[in-house]
């Protein structure tokens, strides 16, 4: 929800936001990995000023358009130079999109869904046979990240981050007393001291 609240205390407006007609969801060695929701037009490619941003050498700067119309969306390849394939076929005009189709943008596959992507289950996002024979034109994996982050937990990120700072403390520290020792400014000072 979206509210919007003027100087005046009793002058508010609330905006619903409406839930998504569909989702796109990256399609990551089979699994859904993210999930996109579609509200309005759509822009994919590999520029950051796309709605979604795919980091594929092999996506164009502005790749493809998503368009909604009725209960569903149409995607526009926007001239992109390896092509806009759904369901394995490239598509050479505005091309209608129905739940459960495939997309593919350079080595990124999406699934479009017009339910929630985390029900959907690999066999229902695979066509039968996918899954034992994928053709070279279509990759059943892909490695390719979008830049919405990673599944790497943040807990162990900082804690590697906490011990790798831990050693080179330790190492310092050793090398700085090493250094004293052998200056004599150890003794110096202490005998500065008294």
């Amino acid at each position: 929800m979206v509210r919007y609240i003027s100087e005046d205390p009793e002058d508010f407006l609330t905006i619903q936001e409406q839930p998504p007609a569909a989702h796109l969801a990256l399609l990551v060695e089979g699994r859904v990995s993210h999930s996109f929701p579609l509200r309005g037009q759509v822009q994919v490619g590999r520029e950051k000023d796309n709605t979604i941003v795919v980091a594929d050498q092999k996506v164009s700067r502005h790749h493809a358009t998503l368009e909604p119309i009725d209960d569903t969306y149409i995607i526009h390849d926007q001239g992109s130079a390896n092509g806009t394939f759904v369901n394995s076929v490239r598509i050479g005009q505005p091309t209608r999109l129905h739940h459960h189709d495939k997309v593919r943008l350079g080595d990124t596959t999406f699934l479009f869904t017009t339910s929630r992507p985390e029900s959907v289950t690999l066999s229902e996002a695979l066509p039968s046979g996918a899954l034992a024979a994928p053709g070279p034109s279509q990759p059943l994996q892909t490695s390719i990240p979008i830049f919405s982050g990673n599944n790497t937990p943040i807990w162990a990120v900082i804690g590697c981050m906490a011990v790798a700072i831990l050693f080179l403390l330790v190492v310092l520290a050793l090398m700085f007393g090493w250094f004293l020792g052998q200056s004599g400014v150890v003794m110096w000072w202490l005998g500065g001291l008294g």
